[in-house]
Order: C-alpha cells, then sequence, then structure tokens
C-alpha cells in the first residue's frame, strides 16, 4: 500500500494561493506602512525646508520630549522595567564624592 501525499491531490493552483496567502499574512499592515511613509515624507519635507531657511540640518529633538521619549519611557511602556530604581547607589556614589573632595583639600592644605 502506498501512501499518497495530501499536497499531490491539490490542483497546482490552490497550493500557490494558498502559499501567497501565507506570504500576505506574514506582511505588515498596509494602513501601518502608508502611516510610516506619511511620517517619513513629513520629516523629509521639514528638513528640507529647516535647511533651506536655515543653511543646516535641524538638531535632533531632545531626550524626553513629546514625540522623542527617552528609553526608559520606552520600557515602561512596553512594560519591560522591573521594579523600582534603587537609589541608594546614588546615595553611595554621593558620599564617595565627598569623601573624595575631603580628601583633596586636606592634601591642598
Amino acid at each position: 500500500m502506498a501512501t499518497e501525499n495530501p499536497s499531490e491531490n491539490v490542483p497546482l493552483w490552490q497550493q500557490m494561493l494558498a502559499k501567497r496567502r501565507e506570504w500576505v499574512e506574514s506582511q505588515p499592515s498596509l494602513a501601518g506602512q502608508l502611516a510610516a511613509m506619511g511620517r517619513e515624507a513629513v520629516k523629509d519635507v521639514r528638513s528640507s525646508v529647516h535647511e533651506s531657511f536655515f543653511g543646516r540640518p535641524e538638531h535632533a529633538a531632545e531626550p524626553g520630549s513629546p514625540g522623542n521619549p527617552t528609553q526608559y519611557m520606552v520600557n515602561q511602556d512596553l512594560g519591560t522595567v522591573h521594579g523600582k530604581y534603587d537609589h541608594s547607589q546614588d546615595q553611595a556614589m554621593s558620599a564617595e564624592v565627598e569623601q573624595q573632595q575631603q580628601q583633596n583639600k586636606e592634601m591642598e592644605r
């Protein structure tokens, strides 16, 4: 008894349509692509206008300003930050810096 492969029973055009459907499902949404293209176009126009008026490209936005979040803000939004920031390390570092400054003052005398 020979076992038959199920793909041999399916016509070639149906196999091709199934492969195309798999490919389409793996692609990003059209709306997302159009929105990204729109944002890129706005950036290009803004950069060109800024360069034509001021003679130099626009500087990068400051971290933390609207539209340019810091990495910490992004991680918080994604939920990848676990726990809270430990301020004890800052306190230990500031105490060490103060101790170093005291030693420097004593050496100057």
